[in-house]
């Protein structure tokens, strides 16, 4: 591998020093170098070629419940110890009594179902607590030191300006499980992608830079920060539907596709809307995030007003039926409205035998009868797909019935990928090279190790020699 060439960097260092120096040299030290930068490169690559392959994915789940911890306080034990010297230089430890009230601010906590759990503020707990339908109850209660003690840190919430009382309580309230009263939350988390580190034209995917998708209008992924957080919301609001002017009550009804199939098939859905794009846009925005992280389903919408222009889906799952279904989903949510229409009914002629019947002399051509128009009833199609409140909640009913055939692929099927360094790499393992070739033999000079071929330098002389 290229990366081994700058081996010969403390090569021609070393020669270099040794040449002004020769007689601060032993023979070993001649490997030190070497051997440095030896190590220095394996560290230097393994810590890049990691850092090159590690990417972020996004996990849906749903928040199974949510708790309110009520201000309270209690009394915390505590021995303190100080120390003295005397004059004498004998020292002592002095102990005392510490003992203080611990004061615990107000709290709301969510947990999901796959585990992680969240502090969300009061407004957040209180809307959840009325979408799972107010099934509170009382898990906990503490009795406070000091019940007239006021509730520290409340500010902005209900307990501001009020004491903790005799008794602070915890309670908890439990989603109801129904599927229109989920609550989606979404975390970040690192895994190992070998295919965007490497060569992509292998899979047929080419690189859009920066500048092109810019150029494009093609969407980046919500900026998040540590802890789950994502930009100015926290990982309940992250959105599933990427675009403009799609009302948040359809935003919310796809969030909970990613908390409900999030869990069950490790699956993360995006909808990606472009106004007025070319079709080929759906292309560059699959190359772009290559394809998506490996749990991720990608839809791809174009349209021009609501009328739907185009769509196109991506995925790295085991099949694509799934991609090809949705797709055929999206284009094939027309809309239907009610048109009537007035349908005459025929008259009847009288038949010959009826007019004997009837003991007619003269010919009559039509029966004496008084004949009511029929009002029918037909669904009309329009002359387009349409992207509408009817359309959206179509697409997400068929969406809810078939994301349960999401396979999410394991990307250990790519470990027989070998990862080419980038030319930045390169560079940051020359200058490494480089500082510890130098590094490495200034101590060799420095150091009062030395050859002891001039006989008549003795370790002092070649100290005070050096400096």
């Amino acid at each position: 591998m290229y990366v081994f060439l700058t081996l010969l960097i403390p090569v021609v260092i070393t020669a270099i020093f040794y040449y002004y120096y020769k007689h601060e040299y032993t023979w070993w030290e001649f490997f030190v170098p070497i051997l440095s930068v030896l190590a220095g490169i394996l560290i230097a690559k393994a810590l890049v070629s990691h850092n090159m392959v590690m990417f972020e994915e996004y996990w849906g789940s749903s928040v199974t419940n949510v708790v309110e911890h009520e201000p309270y306080n209690y009394w915390q034990e505590e021995t303190c110890s100080y120390t003295t010297t005397d004059g004498k230089g004998n020292s002592t430890t002095h102990y005392y009594d510490c003992s203080h009230q611990v004061d615990v601010a107000p709290k709301w906590v969510a947990h999901t179902d796959i585990g992680e759990s969240f502090e969300i503020s009061e407004r957040q707990h209180d809307a959840l607590v009325k979408q799972f339908e107010n099934n509170r109850r009382l898990i906990k209660t503490i009795e406070n030191h000091d019940a007239d003690d006021e509730a520290v840190d409340s500010r902005g919430t209900k307990y501001a300006g009020k004491d903790v009382g005799k008794y602070s309580r915890v309670y908890q309230t439990n989603w109801n499980g129904k599927d229109e009263t989920r609550k989606a939350f979404t975390s970040r988390h690192s895994y190992v992608n070998k295919i965007k580190a490497s060569d992509l034209t292998i899979f047929n995917i080419k690189i859009v830079d920066k500048e092109k998708a810019d150029s494009m209008g093609l969407f980046e992924y919500p900026p998040c920060v540590n802890g789950g957080m994502f930009g100015k919301t926290n990982g309940l609001e992250v959105p599933t539907i990427l675009g403009k002017n799609i009302p948040e009550n359809i935003r919310e009804q796809f969030r909970r596709l990613n908390g409900k199939f999030g869990v069950s098939n490790q699956m993360r859905l995006w909808v990606l809307v472009f106004d007025d794009k070319p079709s080929i846009t759906g292309n560059y925005q699959e190359n772009y995030w290559v394809r998506g992280n490996m749990n991720e389903l990608v839809i791809c919408v174009g349209r021009k007003g609501n009328k739907i222009q185009w769509a196109h889906a991506f995925s790295w799952a085991k099949s694509d039926a799934l991609t090809a279904k949705v797709e055929n989903l999206v284009l094939n949510l027309y809309t239907y409205k009610d048109s009537t229409y007035t349908k005459q009914l025929p008259i009847l002629p009288i038949s010959v035998v009826l007019k004997k019947k009837l003991h007619m002399k003269h010919k009559v051509p039509v029966l004496p009868i008084t004949v009511k128009n029929q009002d029918t009833t037909v669904k009309v199609k329009s002359e387009f797909p349409t992207l509408n409140a009817q359309t959206w909640n179509t697409l997400y009913v068929e969406l809810n019935k078939n994301l349960k055939t999401f396979k999410r692929r394991s990307f250990k099927e790519f470990d027989y990928l070998s990862i080419e360094l980038k030319p930045w790499a390169y560079w940051l393992i020359i200058i490494l090279a480089l500082g510890i070739s130098i590094g490495t033999n200034i101590w060799a000079i420095m150091n009062d190790i030395y050859d002891g071929s001039n006989g008549d330098r003795s370790d002092d002389n070649n100290y005070y020699r050096r400096y």
